[in-house]
């Protein structure tokens, strides 16, 4: 099967360095996802991307796959996540864009209103499911960021995780029930 991922790997070792941009701009939401599911932290994450993309022009003459590129770098960005994991001294706590809290359970029913009260209440509810997500297991943090916030796929996920299908299926309905606890004990 012939991809443009394919493609953009020919071409950019052929010579066209500046079609690395493409690439760039088609994975940088999935490298920022992986990133964030594995340090919590929205900053920390821009920087690791932004390395992990360099490391990947750097090496590209390496990738073995040209086809396989999405999944060679999100072994890169878990890789360079790990290592900022490793390096930092303490956790910080996670910072987050105003929508993103939105696309999880219940969020979603906060966007539409427009008083300084309901704005409060947004932000209160971003915080709650931040710090539900930030309480996840490593593992199931970066399911939950994949899944939710990135939209991909179980097979997708499961590639770039180096899983089963059947393994991240079980790990988001156990991160799935967590927060749902964390977030509505009421729920349980």
């Amino acid at each position: 099967m012939y991809s443009e991922d394919l493609e953009y790997v020919q071409r950019i070792l052929a010579g066209e360095s500046e079609l690395f941009e493409s690439l760039v701009r088609k994975y940088n939401r999935m490298a920022g996802a992986i990133a964030f599911g594995i340090v919590g932290d929205f900053h920390a994450a821009e920087d690791i991307v932004q390395e992990a993309f360099l490391k990947a022009f750097r090496v590209l003459n390496t990738l073995r796959d040209p086809d396989k590129f999405k999944s060679w770098l999100a072994g890169i960005v878990r890789s360079k996540s790990l290592d900022a994991l490793r390096r930092r001294p303490s956790q910080k706590p996670l910072e987050i864009s105003r929508d993103v809290a939105d696309r999880f359970p219940g969020g979603e029913a906060l966007r539409f209103s427009s008083t300084a009260e309901d704005e409060h209440l947004r932000e209160e509810s971003r915080r709650k499911v931040l710090e539900a997500i930030e309480e996840l297991p490593q593992e199931d943090r970066v399911v939950v960021v994949l899944k939710h916030m990135e939209g991909l796929s179980y097979k997708e996920i499961a590639e770039i995780t180096g899983s089963t299908i059947g393994a991240i299926e079980s790990r988001l309905f156990r991160a799935r029930q967590a927060l749902r606890k964390r977030l509505d004990p009421s729920k349980t």
